[in-house]
Parts: C-alpha cells; structure tokens; sequence
C-alpha cells in the first residue's frame, strides 16, 4: 500500500473518531448551559410564598433577573463552546501528526510548534464571521437571548395561572430541552470548523503536501456546499482538491460534517 492510501485511511479513521467526539461534545454542552436550570430554581424559591406559587405582583421584578440568567447561560455556554474548539484542533492536529509519522516518517509540523498552532486555530474559529455575519460569541448571545425570551413567556404564562413553582421548574426543563437542537448545531459547526481549520494549519506547515481533498458531509445534499466544493477542479489536480489556504473549505455551511483529508507531493516525497 503507497503512502498515500496508508494517510487516506488514517484521515478517514480520525474522520470517524471525530465525529464520535463531536456528539460527547453536544452532550457536554447540553449539560454546561443546562446548569442554568439550577440557578432558575432558586431565583423562583426565593420568589415564592408558602403555598409553593408566585405573585404576579412579583412578575415585572422576577421577568427583569432573567437578565442574570441570561448573563449565565452566556457564561456558560462560552466557556463550553472554547473547551470543545480546542479539544478538536489538538484532536486533529495530534491524530494528523501521529498518521503522518507513521506513513512518510515525518509531522505535518515539528512538536514543539503544536501548541502555538492549535492556539492560532482557536483564534480563527472564535473570531471568524460566518455567512450570518455574526462571530461565534454573537451566536452565543443569539442563543441565550432566545432562551430567556421562551423563559419569559413560559413563567409570565404560569405565575398569571398561579401555577406551582415545582411546575414552572418542568416547564423551565422543557423549555431547555426544546432549545438543545440550537446547542447541538453551534458544537457540530464550531467543532467540526476547528477540525478542518486544524488540518489546514497543519498543511500549511508542512513541505509534502500538494493539497486538500474535501469529502462532502454525511447529510450528502446536492445543494449543500460542501457537496458542490468536493466535485470542483479548482487548480487541475483533481475534483475536491484545494489548497490550505482557501478558507471555504474551513467551513463550508452551518452544520457540516465534511472533512479533509491530504495529497501528498510525490515529487517531494521521491
């Protein structure tokens, strides 16, 4: 088996493995902004009376320290969303150099340079503007503002009801629980931008490789762009194939689970 066919199976592998990542890391991110259903019950126990319910003359003032919770679920949902897009470019970074070792006897980039370069990928990912027009702590905000506008619908709702506080603290959870499909897709696109983002970097470094090979992602739609970008010959070398520094392959649409994988230089490796 050549070279390259060895690094094929290598990126494919690491492709595969990501993906399994990237769902423990919704779930670690469902959970993070989760931990706001904590504070939401003790701000209604201090606001309740001793038949378990809430005022509504307390309403105004209860709805206004949502503005707190909002701060938190921000909070929280940055301080998860950080974690997860360097988690995946030392991922990538790591299991590229490893694979790359093993097959031409050599890192995209020396060891030492690692780090720095995860780092460099982390900057991008948080500080990149995406087709919205926004950067990703505008989408945190995004999502936090919708979560705490159904809040606020749900408790105006159930303390003009008189509902207990025991069942606005359900009804809070399935506010949460309705909203996770957004957290999921924020990790899936910032996860997987920071995966492919990586293995740019690492291309960049490297002195072997020709070029990157887009696969299209696994929803396989005709109109998505990853699916348009894997059957275009751009420079000659190949449906898919393009150069590390073209950055619409870094994150070709929201959601996107494509990947990268790399062409080697045979003149180089010869």
């Amino acid at each position: 088996m050549s070279a390259q066919s060895e690094l094929n199976a290598i990126f494919e592998k690491l492709a595969k493995d990501y993906g399994k990542l990237n769902a423990k890391q919704q779930e670690f991110a469902i959970k993070e902004v989760g931990r706001v259903r904590g504070d939401i019950a003790d701000l209604l126990a201090d606001y309740s009376t001793k038949d378990g319910t809430i005022k509504r003359q307390r309403l105004s003032r209860l709805l206004r320290e949502l503005d707190e919770v909002e701060t938190l679920m921000r909070n929280y949902g940055t301080t998860a969303l950080d974690s997860i897009i360097y988690e995946s470019a030392t991922f990538a970074s790591s299991g590229i150099n490893a694979g790359m070792v093993s097959t031409v006897g050599v890192g995209a980039v020396a060891s030492a340079q690692l780090e720095r370069l995860n780092k460099d990928v982390f900057e991008y990912v948080i500080k990149r503007y995406g087709d919205d027009g926004l950067v990703l702590s505008d989408r945190i905000w995004r999502l936090s503002g919708d979560m705490r506008d159904e809040l606020s619908k749900v408790l105006r709702a159930d303390i003009i009801r008189g509902e207990s506080v025991s069942a606005m603290i359900a009804n809070v959870r399935k506010v949460h629980d309705n909203e996770t499909w957004k957290i999921r897709r924020l990790v899936v696109t910032e996860g997987n931008t920071a995966y492919r983002t990586a293995t740019s970097y690492n291309a960049k470094r490297s002195d072997i490789v020709k070029g990157l090979l887009i696969h299209r992602g696994k929803a396989n739609v005709a109109n998505h762009q990853c699916t348009i970008l894997s059957k275009e010959d751009r420079y000659g070398l190949g449906a898919g194939v393009f150069k590390p520094n073209d950055t619409e392959i870094y994150s070709p649409h929201p959601n996107c689970t494509s990947f990268l994988t790399y062409v080697l230089d045979g003149e180089v490796l010869r």
